[in-house]
């Protein structure tokens, strides 16, 4: 049966008018708009907290692991260097000083620019008063060995807490699936920290890739130094700390620097005393630390000899003494900074205006995408 309107004035009042159309479609946008805003803003929150989270479980598991070699290294006052640090070559070339397999510093790497006093360079040492967290420590940071002990599992003498000798470093790499499978042009490339340590002994006590089989003085007189000769056939090799195994000795993930301040106490004054890294009166860096006694008989640092534009420190550009404090900083790229610097290190992003070279944007880049964290570790050892 057909239902007939008894006043066309009153259907007309039931249906929707133009204007009141309108209105509710503003409406309707604007709360799409807020709705918008506010997931946006908490996916933003959400990103930037899940950076930070994600970096401070990366700092704090480095630090955990630092702080153990560190409170259990070996000193002696016999004229070897127990402990050292030197800032990486600079610029990096080729598969950089660590020289392992994948390793390469080619494209709009992080810049190798060097200006101690510029807060802009790759390589800034605060003056007196700033915060150590302003630290740069070169291009590839500081490459920093000693000789610590460890727990055993009291299997074998290759699992004994004896000395051995134990180093960290920075490396750019590519990544691959496996440890046989090739890399490629389109292979991801990430920085990487590495933990490399040498065995204390083998079973029969004379493996010359042991610590104990070659000596406790990491600037080895013998050509080349024993602790700078690269090798990583084998894992816990002595050649492991100049070149560390491709995915066994990996510590940290996306860390863009990596460096180490070291404080010795005054005999006289019992005063704590930063000797690296530090400015000398030129406005020229110290380049490194050794912990041994100054007898007179200094070495320069071990380096490796084909890389950068230096084969070696020379003994004058180094530091000496036995440390009693080493403060630890680390520079981390949260996931999306990594992903950001990839590309942009790739050619598949390109910078943007505003910036005078690619080295300032990769430094914008790092800055905005990353965190930095410090730790203070007092060195419980004392030379003998």
């Amino acid at each position: 049966m057909e239902m007939k309107c008894p006043s066309s004035r009153k259907c007309l009042r039931s249906a929707f008018t133009l204007v009141e159309l309108m209105v509710a479609l503003m409406v309707a946008g604007a709360l799409v708009a807020l709705i918008s805003a506010i997931t946006i803003q908490a996916a933003s929150v959400w990103q930037r907290l899940s950076g930070r989270i994600t970096t401070r479980a990366q700092a704090d598991l480095i630090f955990d692991r630092i702080a153990q070699d560190i409170e259990g290294a070996v000193f002696k006052c016999d004229g070897s260097v127990w402990m050292a640090a030197t800032f990486q070559s600079a610029p990096q070339v080729g598969k950089g000083d660590a020289s392992m397999s994948d390793a390469t510093w080619e494209g709009c790497v992080k810049p190798a620019a060097e200006s101690p006093g510029d807060p802009s360079s790759s390589l800034y040492i605060p003056a007196d008063g700033e915060p150590f967290s302003k630290s740069r420590f070169g291009q590839a940071g500081v490459w920093f060995r000693l000789f610590t002990t460890q727990p055993d599992t009291q299997s074998s003498l290759h699992n004994l807490s004896a000395p051995r000798a134990v180093g960290y470093q920075l490396v750019r790499r590519r990544l691959t699936a496996s440890a046989t499978a090739p890399t490629g042009s389109h292979t991801p490339v990430r920085y990487l920290l590495y933990r490399s340590s040498a065995r204390p002994a083998n079973d029969d006590w004379d493996d010359p890739d042991s610590t104990f089989g070659v000596g406790y003085d990491l600037f080895s007189p013998s050509t080349p130094p024993n602790y700078n000769r690269g090798d990583a056939g084998r894992i816990d090799n002595v050649g492991n700390l100049r070149t560390p195994r491709r995915y066994e000795q990996v510590l940290g993930n996306n860390v863009i620097d990596f460096g180490v301040r070291c404080w010795v106490r005054e005999d006289a004054t019992g005063k704590l005393v930063q000797r690296f890294p530090m400015l000398m009166p030129e406005r020229t860096p110290v380049r490194g630390f050794a912990a041994t006694v100054n007898d007179g008989r200094l070495r320069p640092a071990a380096i490796p000899p084909t890389v950068g534009t230096e084969s070696t420190y020379g003994a004058a550009d180094m530091a000496y003494g036995f440390p009693s404090r080493i403060d630890v900083m680390v520079r981390i790229l949260t996931e999306e900074g990594a992903r950001m610097i990839e590309a942009f290190e790739s050619g598949r992003v390109v910078r943007t205006a505003g910036f005078e070279d690619d080295g300032s944007y990769w430094w914008s880049l790092a800055a905005k995408h990353s965190h930095v964290y410090v730790s203070h570790i007092q060195v419980l050892s004392h030379a003998l």
